[in-house]
């Protein structure tokens, strides 16, 4: 005889056999232009996908829409289009376009699942199995904490060091799954699970979260919603949203709109009709899915709740069944600023960054259970909405990973390093820089970035790198930090010595913090002297930055142009000027002013702007100066720069900012990577998210420790621009730079340093006498002359003190091309 189990199945499956096939589904764009719209909006209890910011102040709601949906917008006499008529259809030619993706270690590949390329509830089942069959000391066993509408298991799958025991550490819950068709909200939970798992041998972060965390995964929550797409589209693309009970004539309740807080709020955001997408079910808790999980969570001590949905890239908090924010906010704010460093993400509440969503679980975790509650909705509508093809689908869950970790790893105390400054000690000669025969006074912020405070007393410490610098106080104690607090050395800054004799340009120093089995470090690079300019750019002549042809912005391309004053209301969003004292042009985001505010701006992407190859190798440090004039109507999209030491191969981000400037604004960004003879810059514009954006940037420098006789060039070396020589030198010193078509390395008698010029074709240059800046910047056209195409030329500086004092510098080569 069947089990009850089983007969109840067949019984379920029976049921959704005689339904009717889903109409197909639209997705159609509402244009709201003011509360009062989007209040009207609400109430149509609508299946609402993502809401865009377009020129504001106007907003783009994306809605699931139905036939008889258009026909409701239609008469509440609202301003819509309809996007793309049968979505599903779309969804299944879109994903029929392509093919695999290159292998993952996740078996099937991530990507290569059987519903276009995403994963059906059979696989991700086996992907769970794999899991606890090959790491068994890492990840438990799955366990049903309940069974769906139809009788299907609803797993659980732990994940710690000490898997199989209940250690004294934070819990952490994530789940996907609520709605049936946001597959990436559990594709990115196993590919999270999957790094976690693999990495925690080589990776010091996966294995501190493993060590030190209790992970709990409900990769599905909706099961029968998952498989009844399956059933309707095997190939991807089906749109079912809810889970699958019986309603008499309709099936389904919306799962994040079934939990008791928020549930009768009297603002909207769910819908009391059976047939509503956001269907809030009879009662509270009314579903068996939604039920389960309370259980469980009831069961446990979770410090936070990541409940994983799709599209819009958001990370969603509460509230969202009412407008404004928790008493907590502000710890809010500090996890979500961190989780969202990397994707850029903006972070807020579900009513202020959305729209208002009542019975939803981000608000339930943190009203009930005092969890913080966390929504992140993942992709957007340009990389395939619900349904991604399996490019996109890798390419999203990847970007998000390290948003994934940042929540487990606040979830317990969380050791960072903050501010670390250095000044002199008394005794010193007064001018802010800790030079030779001087010693040096260095005060580090410790932060607890983390929801719990430490147990120990937070331990900071100071070591030599550099060679015969002399430690003084080397190890000082804070003290236990709380939740989300900092604590300094300020009373008992740790101490340094520079020799008198000491012959470096810079002293090397590690600072590290430690507690609670963690521990952090950052590295000092200390000038001995003050940096100083070694090259710069007003941008007024070609000298070989230049617009990067990648970029994907449809409209306010970067030019090197004089910009035109652009007012958005009152504000000034582009500047009628450059920055340079002399001169009128810079870089800027398409220089025309145009009849409004958003006709020249940056749209549909980025543009950049990107530097040609410099050799900085000569240099002991160096920092990135500019202007920089930036103007963002909405603050979620940054301008960003970014340096590579291997001409370009790879990027290091030294900003990102989506705060508007409203004036040229003087930045300075240290270039924390090893200096060398391929460094080169870019500057990024971009309007990912659909607001108002304009970018100039003006009056560029190199600023660096230089020897005297120091050398620096810049240029692309194109016929036709110019090269811009950089000299260094001692306040009424004279500099000479010399060029010459061949290289050498010879001694010169009575002068320091060697001749790497080679003599038969040297010629000397005009001179310079050097001020109390110790720089001076020489300009020398290339012709534009196609013949000379594929020569080299080199140059060197003598540095002139006097006729007994003279130096050779360093060399810098340039290719005309």
């Amino acid at each position: 005889m069947r089990n009850l189990f089983s007969l109840a199945l067949s019984a379920a499956l029976a049921a959704q056999a005689q339904s009717p096939p889903p109409e197909p589904h639209h997705l159609v764009q509402v244009l709201v232009r003011d509360a009062h719209t989007l209040d009207r909006l609400m109430r149509l209890n609508l299946d609402l996908a993502a809401c865009a910011a377009i020129e504001l102040p106007a907003k783009r709601v994306d809605v699931i829409a139905t036939k008889a949906d258009i026909e409701t917008l239609r008469a509440a006499g609202l301003e819509f289009e309809v996007a793309i008529e049968n979505l599903e259809d779309h969804y299944a030619r879109e994903l029929a376009k392509h093919g695999s993706v290159a292998p993952q270690t996740l078996t099937p590949p991530l990507g290569q699942g059987a519903m276009g390329g995403h994963y059906t509830l059979a696989q991700i089942t086996a992907i769970l199995d794999s899991f606890a069959r090959d790491y068994p000391t890492l990840c438990a066993s799955k366990v049903s904490i309940g069974r769906s509408q139809e009788g299907r298991d609803i797993w659980m799958v732990k994940l710690s060091d000490n898997v199989g025991v209940d250690e004294n550490e934070p819990e952490v819950l994530f789940d996907g799954v609520h709605h049936a068709r946001e597959m990436l909200s559990v594709e990115s939970l196993l590919l999270f699970m999957d790094n976690l798992l693999t990495r925690y041998t080589t990776d010091p972060e996966a294995r501190f979260i493993l060590d030190n965390r209790e992970l709990y995964f409900v990769p599905v929550l909706n099961p029968d919603g998952h498989e009844y797409n399956r059933t309707t589209n095997p190939n991807g693309g089906g749109l079912w949203r809810k889970n699958r009970r019986n309603n008499g004539g309709s099936f389904g309740v919306d799962l994040n709109r079934n939990w008791t807080t928020g549930w009768t709020a009297p603002n909207g955001g769910n819908s009391t009709s059976p047939t509503s997408d956001t269907y809030r079910g009879p009662s509270p808790m009314s579903e068996p899915e939604v039920a389960a999980l309370d259980v469980f969570i009831r069961s446990r001590q979770f410090v936070q709740g990541f409940s994983c949905h799709t599209y819009t890239d958001v990370l969603l908090r509460p509230w969202g069944y009412q407008l404004g924010d928790p008493a907590n906010a502000a710890d809010y704010n500090r996890i979500g600023a961190r989780a969202v460093a990397q994707n850029g993400l903006q972070h807020g509440s579900v009513s202020g960054l959305l729209y208002i969503a009542a019975g939803g679980a981000v608000d339930h975790y943190h009203a009930a259970y005092g969890m913080f509650g966390w929504t992140p909705e993942l992709g957007r509508a340009d990389e395939g909405g619900f349904w991604p093809n399996p490019t996109q689908t890798v390419s999203i869950a990847n970007r998000h990973q390290h948003m994934f970790s940042q929540i487990a790893l606040t979830s317990g105390g969380l050791l960072g390093l903050g501010a670390v400054t250095v000044t002199e000690a008394p005794g010193g000669n007064g001018n802010g820089v800790v030079e030779p025969g001087e010693t040096g006074r260095i005060v580090a912020t410790a932060n607890n970035d983390g929801a719990a405070a430490f147990a120990q007393s937070v331990q900071l410490t100071l070591t030599a790198i550099s060679a015969g610098i002399t430690i003084g106080t080397g190890s000082t104690s804070l003290g236990a930090i709380a939740r989300f607090a900092s604590a300094s050395n300020m009373a008992t800054p740790l101490t340094f010595s520079v020799p008198a004799n000491y012959p470096g340009l810079l002293v090397e120093l590690r600072v590290g913090a430690s507690a609670d089995g963690q521990s952090v470090e950052t590295t000092l690079r200390l000038p001995i002297g003050a940096l100083r300019v070694t090259v710069d750019d007003d941008l007024e002549q070609n000298r070989g930055f230049a617009r990067n042809t990648g970029g994907t912005a449809t409209a306010g391309l970067f030019e090197r142009a004089a910009p035109a004053q652009t007012v958005n209301g009152a504000t000034v969003i582009q500047p009628g000027t450059d920055h340079s004292p002399v001169g009128t042009l810079c870089w800027v985001t398409d220089g025309r002013a145009g009849t409004a505010a958003g006709t020249y701006d940056v749209d549909g992407g980025f543009t950049e702007v990107i530097s040609p190859r410099f050799d900085l190798a000569h240099l002991g440090l160096a920092n990135l100066v500019f202007w920089r004039w930036y103007a963002e109507s909405v603050g979620d999209d940054a301008f960003q720069v970014f340096v590579s030491n291997n001409d370009g191969a790879a990027w290091t981000q030294l900003l990102s900012s989506a705060a508007s400037t409203n004036a040229w604004v003087r930045t300075s960004l240290e270039i924390p990577l090893a200096l060398t003879a391929q460094m080169r810059f870019r500057f990024r514009a971009q309007d990912l998210n659909a607001s108002l954006v304009e970018a100039l940037i003006d009056d560029l420098s190199i600023e660096g420790l230089a020897a005297d006789g120091a050398l620096t060039l810049l240029t692309s070396g194109a016929i036709g621009t110019s090269a811009r020589l950089g000299l260094n030198g001692r306040n009424g010193a004279a500099g000479v730079p010399m060029l010459s078509t061949g290289t050498a390395n010879l001694p010169v008698p009575g002068v320091t340093g060697r001749l790497l010029l080679d003599p038969a074709s040297l010629v000397f240059l005009p001179g310079v006498t050097f001020g109390a800046s110790g720089y001076a910047g020489i300009d020398l056209p290339i012709p534009n002359q196609a013949e000379l195409r594929g020569g080299v030329l080199h140059f060197q500086q003598v540095h002139i003190g006097s006729l007994t004092d003279l130096a050779l510098g360093n060399r810098q080569s340039l290719t005309i091309n």
